[in-house]
């Protein structure tokens, strides 16, 4: 069952993997359009950080387009890294998934 965050900013949802509840799927994160361009995925992202450490998961992944450079900086200033990529064969684009260590 998915965990769905909402605030001002945007959205994001997060889900613990199946058979391994430890790991954490994290997924939807939205920015309300008339907020991007101002800072505020990073926040939204560090508040992501936070809450999955309050859900003491250990680790969590995303997945993002490979042309999404402004979610690729989020992702690495709030300390996620690359993992692997992929051509998604349902889209024909280039998928990467990333990984973060809670702590």
């Amino acid at each position: 069952m998915s965990d769905r965050f909402i605030n001002d900013d945007g959205a994001f949802l997060i889900d613990p993997m199946p058979s391994q509840p430890q790991l954490a799927l994290c997924h939807g994160f939205f920015v309300q359009h008339s907020k991007r361009g101002k800072g505020r995925a990073h926040g939204l992202k560090a508040l992501q950080n936070q809450i999955l450490h309050e859900l003491q998961y250990d680790f969590a992944v995303c997945t993002v387009d490979g042309s999404n450079e402004a979610q690729k900086k989020v992702l690495t200033r709030a300390g996620w890294r690359w993992l692997a990529s992929f051509i998604n064969r349902k889209t024909g684009s280039h998928t990467e998934v990333w990984g973060w260590q809670v702590s």
